[in-house]
């Protein structure tokens, strides 16, 4: 099958310092943005959209705030960026991060969201407006935020790839469990 067509959005999750080298750094995650940035590289007719963490301080997730993680993601700090191998090693401008094509989620202080299924660029526009049918997932955490934005595409009729190269994950054991609970729902691992 060739998912290197215009038809195919490719979604990169979470690809943020703070969960690559930070407060919430993931296994793998080195590898996994290489192995994206590469693969996107090699997949020019992809629409890719990013999807961001974007926090603000008092957010519910935090441990300070009643959740159970360490603060991460906060809107403004370099935790919250894209890792910058997505600007300098991208060969094509419309592929790279800017206003229309980078989605945000985590904004409500009051609301966990690990899905980026209703995620919205600057202009408020959701990411469901700008993704095909058939869509590629690369990101962080497999665990998580990954496998909740595929489980919510699946819900909604959408065909979803899960890259198995281009992912990072809080723990190696969690990771196999969601890449066998998004395939058994109906995403292909490739």
């Amino acid at each position: 099958m060739n998912l290197n067509a215009s038809n195919v959005t490719h979604l990169v999750v979470d690809m943020l310092y703070d969960f690559i080298d930070g407060s919430l750094a993931c296994q793998n995650s080195i590898d996994a943005v290489s192995n994206t940035v590469k693969y996107i590289n090699e997949n020019p007719y992809q629409r890719v959209l990013y999807i961001c963490d974007n926090h603000p301080l008092n957010h519910c997730s935090f441990k300070e705030h009643g959740g159970i993680w360490p603060i991460h993601c906060v809107q403004g700090t370099r935790g919250a960026e894209i890792h910058s191998k997505f600007f300098s090693e991208l060969s094509l401008e419309r592929i790279k991060p800017h206003n229309d094509n980078v989605f945000l989620k985590g904004r409500d202080p009051l609301l966990e969201q690990y899905s980026g299924f209703d995620s919205h660029n600057l202009r408020g526009e959701r990411i469901l407006s700008y993704a095909t049918k058939k869509v590629v997932i690369s990101g962080i955490a497999t665990e998580y935020c990954v496998k909740e934005s595929c489980m919510e595409l699946l819900k909604a009729g959408y065909d979803v790839y899960i890259n198995r190269e281009n992912l990072a994950y809080v723990n190696f054991e969690g990771h196999l469990k969601a890449l066998k609970e998004m395939e058994l729902n109906g995403a292909m691992i490739i």
